[in-house]
């Protein structure tokens, strides 16, 4: 059963979803792939990102650079690990890294193994059917032609949405133009997917055709 995570930022976490993260990735030692969007040679995000990390259970983590440092010899230990987190950032260049080093079907794989996936911005946009709705944070500098994604969820999410309601507007209109939900979600809220469950934490939202429900 899939076990997946939405966050829109890792700051001011919610309570109550960090408990449930903190059940899903259980009491024994758990060793997270960390994917970064793009290179970050001196680790500062990730070294950033640890500490809260850890405090969901983390005790092992395994970076896994899809970008410039991609070394496909780290397949094997990336694919061992317990489950993965994708980080915020340019959702195009992060796709467009996924695809070129095809590691979408790898993680379908984890996923399917019911290895938790925890996204975060980008991280999440990236398990809809398209990243069709990064258009409203993220320029597509590498000029990405292909938006299909991880199509792990049947809804679009939008993220950071206490800083970006005044959007609200064009979202509605974009909206019109999709078959699926959008899910609006503030910094330190998300969701959390569990088999069939769907649980909501914080004030997410709700648009669809043009209606915010």
């Amino acid at each position: 059963m899939s076990k997946l995570v939405l966050l829109s930022d890792l700051r001011n976490m919610n309570s109550a979803l960090k408990n449930r993260i903190k059940e899903l990735t259980g009491s024994t030692r758990f060793k997270l792939a960390y994917i970064p969007s793009r290179t970050d040679t001196h680790r500062w995000f990730f070294e950033k990102a640890k500490q809260e990390l850890t405090s969901w259970g983390v005790t092992d983590f395994f970076y896994f650079d899809v970008d410039q440092e991609f070394e496909e010899s780290q397949l094997k230990e990336f694919k061992s690990c317990d489950g993965i987190f994708l980080s915020g950032g340019n959702t195009y260049l992060f796709l467009k890294n996924l695809q070129e080093r095809n590691i979408v079907k790898d993680i379908k794989e984890m996923v399917n193994e019911g290895k938790p996936l925890i996204g975060v911005s980008a991280g999440s946009i990236m398990m809809s059917k398209s990243i069709k709705i990064a258009e409203f944070h993220d320029e597509n500098e590498v000029q990405l032609k292909e938006l299909n994604s991880l199509e792990l969820v049947d809804f679009e999410f939008m993220p950071h949405w206490n800083r970006e309601n005044h959007q609200l507007d064009e979202l509605l209109k974009y909206s019109l133009l999709q078959e699926e939900s959008i899910y609006t979600c503030h910094d330190g809220d998300g969701i959390v997917i569990d088999g069939d469950e769907v649980e909501f934490y914080g004030g997410i939202k709700e648009i669809r055709k043009g209606v915010s429900l």
